[in-house]
């Protein structure tokens, strides 16, 4: 009798400690919800945005990886952080793409540089958004950083095609 009472307690025990879908606590819920990035947060950060110049668009219209960087950075700035959360190659792909096809119309030092600090601040921008441990504070900082460096690659291509349209004749 009394082995039957212990079994049933050792079957009761097994049942009891089995795995059981951990549920998030509140605290792990609060703490996503204050980590979450809105449209709001992001038009609060402080940078001066700089646009392609319509003749510098043309310029560049078949640059494909370009366009397709400045869309997932409007999705950025609308705070839809899904493709950095992503597939970890597919964001690396795309800015291997972007640095490998730039036109010969714009490789120079100058934007070269600019484009060396876009490539810096994507990544630092995907690890960041990805590690556990990062605060808003700190994310809101690394979306910050790329928005800033993208904008200065677009001032950059902006002043090259500018200064190229003048045509200044250096005395002899």
């Amino acid at each position: 009798m009394m082995r039957k009472v212990i079994f049933f307690i050792m079957i009761y025990a097994i049942y009891s400690c089995a795995d059981k879908k951990s549920e998030p606590s509140k605290m792990d819920l609060l703490s996503q919800d204050t980590l979450k990035i809105s449209k709001a947060d992001i038009e609060k950060l402080n940078f001066t945005e700089f646009v392609l110049d319509p003749s510098s668009d043309k310029k560049l219209a078949g640059w494909l990886k370009y366009r397709e960087l400045e869309d997932r950075i409007n999705e950025l700035k609308n705070a839809d952080l899904s493709f950095f959360k992503g597939d970890k190659k597919i964001v690396e792909t795309l800015i291997e793409e972007f640095i490998s096809t730039v036109p010969s119309n714009i490789d120079e030092e100058s934007i070269q540089a600019r484009i060396l600090i876009v490539e810096t601040m994507y990544l630092k921008f995907n690890n960041k958004v990805n590690l556990t441990t990062s605060s808003k504070s700190d994310i809101q900082k690394s979306i910050t950083d790329l928005l800033e460096a993208f904008t200065n690659l677009n001032y950059q291509i902006n002043k090259k095609f500018e200064r190229d349209s003048q045509n200044v004749i250096k005395p002899q």
